[in-house]
């Protein structure tokens, strides 16, 4: 009798919670493998303008209600530095988009350490102002540059990991930021006795750790612009053809600008005032926030794969309100902390991936002035909401700000869904969505 011979047995492929973890796991590790030198270098002097950054975030404002200033003027001061990067948000992309950016890096990093310090010894209003709108101007440089520099360094397969590692980074210099200062100022306050000094000691040290961005920029070798990027220009029949896409990606990102501007700003003074904690106590809450963040933004391009670039910020926006009217109407700190966590983390999933959008439906020529629009409308709803933001806390506390911003966060997911909701198609050769180049907007 002839013996049977059976194919060996196919194990069907594993389609478990693990076995995706690894695939996304492998997924990134190919993706990071493929990031240019000058990529990485310039992900590296961010990740040290980013220390800068969260620390001033974590403690500046607590730094001038320590001097005695009022929720009212703390708003004006961070409103003073969203309207720097919101003037020279459009000439700094038609700078960048004429010049080697190298120099400008250099250059910017130099001014954003010293306006920094100029904040951080001013204590007279004037100067302080002053001080803050030339912060947010240096500041603009690096901001605007990102987006079109990512684009030159890099090819569409990396891409969008490019994009969610970059703003990671970022996160990850607020996560080491927020630890060192929060204990640092409190050590220095106690040793000293005096928390004034303890404030301003930290804050120079961020400043230096920012100051050392100079060396990864000092390596980068950028080309200069190529023909298609250079001359920005701005004309009346490049709006009449482009003005509608314009309007959209601006508008929906200064709705949601205005909320977070409304509130963001203030929750260290949030967990002072309501809960009563100190700034160590304030800085490990901001590491959560920080790695839930971080959390979210690395599970973007995953997202993306299974949902498409506008579902995955439409759903995470949403899925957000919840925990902000947590924030809103809870008392309880176990319930408030999770929320601040959770709620950071869905709403910043998406930043990194609506700037890829953007990017995806500009073209090539455009990408700078369109990068230079999301800037300009994330600043000038920052400009406006700040400063009222701090006035209504100031006079009607924390829950009734949580509730407009609550609302304008729905406003902004319903617009980008009603806008782009019907522009990615699903690939027909494999997994994930694309923006078709031929898209009527």
């Amino acid at each position: 009798m002839a013996t049977e011979i059976r194919p060996p047995e196919q194990k069907a492929p594993e389609t478990g919670l693990w076995a995706r973890l690894t695939e996304g796991l492998g997924e990134y590790r190919s993706s990071v493998r493929l990031f240019s030198r000058n990529a990485r270098l310039y992900l590296i002097g961010s990740f040290l303008i980013g220390v800068n950054f969260s620390v001033f975030n974590l403690l500046f404002n607590l730094y001038l209600k320590e001097l005695g200033f009022v929720e009212s003027q703390i708003g004006i001061v961070n409103s003073c530095r969203a309207v720097g990067m919101t003037v020279i948000a459009i000439p700094a992309a038609m700078i960048l988009s004429r010049i080697r950016l190298k120099p400008l890096l250099l250059v910017a990093c130099v001014f954003f350490a010293l306006f920094s310090f100029g904040q951080t010894t001013f204590q007279q209003t004037s100067l302080l102002l002053g001080s803050a709108v030339l912060t947010g101007m240096s500041f603009a440089f690096f901001r605007i540059a990102s987006g079109p520099f990512y684009m030159r360094n890099s090819t569409r397969t990396e891409r969008t990991h490019l994009f969610s590692f970059s703003f990671g980074m970022h996160l990850l210099a607020g996560i080491i930021g927020s630890w060192g200062a929060g204990h640092l100022v409190t050590i220095i306050g106690e040793r000293t006795g005096d928390m004034i000094a303890g404030y301003q000691y930290t804050l120079f040290v961020a400043i230096a750790i920012g100051l050392m961005a100079l060396i990864p920029f000092g390596v980068v070798k950028a080309s200069a612009p190529s023909s298609e990027e250079n001359r920005i220009t701005l004309n009346l029949e490049q709006f009449r053809r482009r003005g509608s896409f314009y309007f959209k990606i601006t508008f929906v990102n200064f709705l949601i600008g205005t909320g977070a501007g409304l509130i963001i700003p203030f929750m260290n003074l949030y967990f002072r005032d309501r809960f009563f904690l100190p700034p160590d106590k304030i800085g490990l809450y901001f590491i959560l926030l920080s790695f839930g963040m971080l959390v979210g933004t690395l599970c973007g391009p995953l997202l993306t794969r299974r949902l498409g670039l506008v579902r995955t910020i439409v759903i995470t926006q949403l899925a957000s309100i919840p925990f902000m009217l947590t924030l809103a109407y809870s008392s309880v700190l176990l319930l408030v902390v999770p929320a601040f966590v959770i709620r950071g983390g869905l709403m910043n999933l998406g930043v990194p991936i609506s700037t890829n959008f953007g990017m995806e439906l500009s073209e090539k020529k455009e990408q700078g002035l369109v990068n230079a629009l999301l800037s300009v409308s994330w600043t000038s709803s920052w400009m406006v909401s700040v400063a009222i933001g701090g006035s209504l806390i100031e006079h009607y506390g924390y829950t009734v700000v949580l509730n407009i911003a609550s609302g304008l966060y729905l406003l902004s997911s319903l617009s980008y869904f009603w806008f782009f909701g019907r522009i990615e198609r699903r690939n027909s050769d494999g997994p994930g969505y694309y923006v078709p180049r031929d898209v009527q907007l």
